[in-house]
């Protein structure tokens, strides 16, 4: 085989570092962008906020003093009613002993499974090297909730007994969720067993002998080995599958608390909406006048440091632009919502159109990615609470008369009829598809499945063994 070099013409696109942060910039939430924003301006010194310059005259600055003078006296004023309103307050003095109440302590956070078992432990009457051993019991826990470590390892860790580490693993194997501490899959079940009061001698056989042959449903071979019927042992089957082969999986901590600010905030005036960008968290930058008079002739400045500034301002124009692009894409989009979904925002009930991104990104002339990235993860603020803008985008459906649906009150339509149908008779997925057309919209089975997925909503069987 013989190596050969010959010439070949290719087309690449690449994108450059100032698209790429363009990009970037766009897709990202206001809470990343404010992260973003403080960065760039220690990196680059030439950026800054843009605030209100004042200029004033010596007349100007003549009045001005008159005024402070004026304000002065007029806290002075409103200080000495504040001192007589105060002395006529009755109220008990304030106990120097008592500390001031940190508001920061009710601020919301998520537990972990961790802290949740040595919670439960602080509060259990045991001996101190018994305690000791059981935290360390709990530090050796993995993500199921099993004991991967050893007793003895445990004893020369926290120095105790061999005794004391096994009495602290059995107070950890009562601790909740039930099956925590368990060494393997058979003593989680068995422990939950327990816990719960099953009484069943056949399953305590099943576990620790055929949990291999019941994952195969291997049922007629278990009967067989135990002597005894496939219907006992089907039986024991359904008890088992109600326990959880993952015990630490019982424990939620709840959701993490969440913080969402809002790309837009509207509000109406008499017959008009009006969209106000958060220009609060992400603020208006510019280039510093005082970098910029250092690049004119006749500067002290030495020619490295004029291209030094150069490069600086290049690169904190392209960031503002950037930035003022996100504002303007955000702003456009909420614009054609406000236009589209005109009903819903009349009383914050109405039924969405259908909306969807091909179309916003004709309307704006720009790229479906370029929509795509100005809706996800931006929220908009209204009179009726908080909204992401993807909210507003779905596909639809016409009904009857001509008017279009979108899915997304299809999907509140269907949780509707489910939160009102009769818990001995639910209804199927072909009887909301009925419902639906009745109503004048007509879904197909499938997509109504579908939806009912999305909203998190169980089959009919399921909902009729609740």
């Amino acid at each position: 085989m013989e190596l050969g070099q010959r010439p070949e013409v290719r087309q690449k696109v690449t994108l450059s570092p100032q698209v790429y942060q363009g990009l970037s910039i766009l897709a990202m939430p206001i809470a990343e962008l404010q992260l973003l924003v403080e960065g760039e301006m220690l990196e680059n010194p030439v950026l800054e906020v843009e605030e209100l310059e004042d200029d004033e005259s010596d007349g100007d600055l003549e009045e001005e003093r008159t005024e402070t003078s004026e304000e002065e006296q007029a806290w002075e004023d409103w200080l000495d009613v504040y001192d007589e309103l105060e002395s006529m307050e009755i109220s008990a003095p304030r106990d120097p002993n008592i500390d001031a109440v940190n508001t920061e302590e009710f601020v919301g956070s998520v537990q972990t499974f961790d802290e949740y078992l040595l919670e439960q432990v602080a509060m259990l009457d045991i001996a101190d090297d018994v305690g000791r051993a059981a935290r360390a019991v709990i530090g050796s826990l993995d993500d199921d909730g099993f004991f991967v470590g050893q007793c003895a390892e445990i004893a020369a860790l926290v120095t105790v007994s061999e005794a004391a580490a096994e009495e602290a693993l059995r107070v950890v194997q009562r601790l909740d969720p039930p099956g925590v501490g368990a060494r393997n899959l058979a003593e989680a079940l068995l422990l939950q067993a327990d816990y719960l009061g099953i009484d069943e001698p056949l399953l305590e056989r099943i576990v620790r002998e055929h949990l291999d042959d019941v994952a195969a449903s291997h049922f007629r071979k278990v009967a067989r080995q135990l002597k005894t019927d496939e219907k006992s042992v089907r039986r024991v089957v359904e008890v088992l599958r109600t326990l959880n082969p993952r015990p630490a999986g019982a424990f939620s901590p709840g959701p993490s608390p969440g913080y969402i600010v809002p790309d837009v905030t509207i509000r109406r005036f008499d017959d008009e909406w009006v969209i106000i960008p958060n220009n609060e968290s992400v603020p208006t930058l510019r280039v510093s006048s005082r970098y910029r008079g250092m690049l004119r002739s006749g500067s002290s400045a030495d020619e490295e440091t004029k291209r030094y500034l150069k490069d600086k301002i290049r690169s904190a124009e392209s960031f503002i632009r950037n930035i003022d692009r996100r504002k303007d894409t955000v702003s456009r989009i909420t614009q054609i919502i406000l236009e589209v979904q005109q009903e819903f925002f009349d009383d914050g009930t109405g039924m969405l159109r259908p909306l969807r991104l091909e179309d916003v990104a004709v309307e704006l002339g720009v790229h479906l990615s370029t929509v795509s990235r100005g809706v996800t993860g931006k929220y908009m603020a209204t009179p009726y609470g908080l909204f992401e803008l993807k909210h507003f985008f779905s596909g639809g459906y016409r009904t009857r008369t001509g008017f279009d649906v979108a899915a997304t009150s299809i999907k509140q339509r269907i949780k509707e009829v489910i939160r009102d149908e009769e818990p001995a008779k639910p209804l199927s997925d072909q009887k909301l598809v009925e419902i639906l057309k009745d109503e004048g919209v007509t879904v197909a089975r499938r997509t109504v499945a579908k939806y009912r997925e999305e909203i998190r909503i169980e089959p009919s069987w399921a909902r009729r063994r609740r």
